[in-house]
């Protein structure tokens, strides 16, 4: 019994310090941009790691660094956030912010006077949506590395950055004593 609360206790301490690591990775904002002809474009998650099922709070904005008029015409929507799964080498779609975001049908246009930003904001609730806007089929995402990109789409212009979904440390710090505790007990029943 012994052992085993000492393995616990190691197994907590190790926890309370990845609980500590994770705290100052969330902390950090992660942001990227690309310049194009003078046009900015610039994507932002408020946080490196998330827990499990927290919201993720998104950020893309282009702004016309130029000293005239910068325009772009396209069907809706010509600016979109999109949220992409890690899946072996390749990461696949899972979410779009104009999902639920209903636009304008036919031609839009966006305008933009020198040194002036437009911005599209949003919450990712980390859900896949599995290819339809049929809320029925979606499902909670799973821990993992997740890419955020902003895309401009008459420019075919994105810029992107990574974000981890980790899983809530509590529950993985009760997995981890568990383990230990049923290896314990294993170890004691083989004896």
């Amino acid at each position: 019994m012994e052992r085993a609360i000492k393995i616990l206790t190691v197994l907590v301490a190790a926890m309370l310090a990845l609980a500590g690591t994770a705290r100052e990775a969330r902390a950090t904002l992660v942001s990227n941009s690309v310049e194009k002809d003078g046009i900015e474009y610039y994507i932002q998650a408020d946080e490196a790691v998330y827990n499990l099922g927290e919201e993720v709070e998104m950020l893309f904005r282009i702004t016309n660094w130029r000293d005239e008029e910068w325009s772009i015409s396209g069907l809706h929507p010509i600016r979109d956030i999109f949220v992409e799964a890690e899946e072996g080498e390749n990461f696949n779609q899972i979410w779009y912010w104009t999902w639920n975001k209903p636009g304008p049908a036919g031609p839009v246009v966006l305008r933009l006077q020198p040194d002036e930003s437009v911005e599209l904001d949003g919450i990712w609730p980390q859900i896949d949506l599995k290819g339809t806007i049929d809320p029925i089929d979606d499902t909670s995402v799973s821990p993992g590395l997740y890419r955020i990109s902003g895309v401009c789409h008459p420019t075919d212009t994105s810029v992107a950055v990574d974000i981890t979904i980790i899983p809530e440390p509590g529950s993985l710090a009760l997995f981890m004593a568990g383990l230990a505790l049923l290896n314990h007990f294993n170890k004691k029943r083989k004896s």
